[in-house]
């Protein structure tokens, strides 16, 4: 891992870890990306709502020592808050995924409604959005793939359909949900074309070009 820190938290933030992570670090399961900016770090297990269970199950670590821990962590540098991420260890991949909602129904509804408000686009922010799946992957190491998006879809219906570049033209691929404000984190090149309305169909030749209105 180079020197230069490569996250946006504060390497002392706390992060909750699953104490089995500490001696396997190889058992890691997912980690979660809370509407605070703060990391949960887990093996697979989920918080209790039983606190002793959670205090056996669960410890606090730096982020620094998270990340020197669990090295593949750097690779989520640009994760959204409200995100979450499973870990495959055969492909070295990260699997993202957005967090729908919590235990907590009041904080859920203030958190949305002050997302809708600073929403500059069209739709709502947790509209989900289909997604080509190799746009909610991140592997880890040396060989990137490109991960941009292609065409943006509006359907009649408003629905949301983001393609990427690993998609080939005329075939079928399997797509994933993400909510339509994480995308456009993910992706902010396609926040210029969250105009479309539906029915309207914006392509790109290449990662960096410019959109141009296809259909609609």
């Amino acid at each position: 891992m180079s020197s230069e820190w490569p996250l946006r938290q504060d390497p002392e933030a706390p992060v909750i870890i699953a104490l089995a992570l500490v001696d396997d670090p190889e058992s890691l399961g997912f980690v979660v990306l809370d509407d605070e900016d703060d990391w949960f770090i887990s093996d697979g297990t989920e918080l209790s709502e039983d606190v002793l269970v959670n205090r056996e199950s669960f410890g606090r670590l730096s982020l620094r020592e998270a990340v020197g821990l669990l090295p593949q962590l750097a690779a989520l540098a640009a994760l959204p808050m409200g995100m979450a991420a499973d870990w495959d260890p055969e492909r070295r991949t990260w699997l993202l995924s957005s967090v729908t909602g919590s235990d907590d129904d009041e904080e859920d509804s203030r958190l949305l409604a002050a997302r809708v408000a600073a929403w500059e686009y069209e739709g709502s922010p947790d509209d989900e959005a289909q997604i080509s799946s190799g746009l909610t992957e991140i592997p880890v190491g040396s060989r990137q793939p490109v991960r941009a998006v292609r065409q943006v879809v509006r359907e009649q219906d408003g629905t949301w359909l983001f393609v990427g570049f690993e998609v080939p033209e005329a075939e079928d691929f399997e797509v994933e949900g993400l909510e339509l404000e994480h995308v456009a984190k993910l992706y902010p090149d396609v926040r210029g074309v969250l105009k479309a309305a539906p029915g309207q169909v914006y392509d790109r030749a290449t990662p960096d070009g410019d959109w141009e209105l296809v259909e609609g």
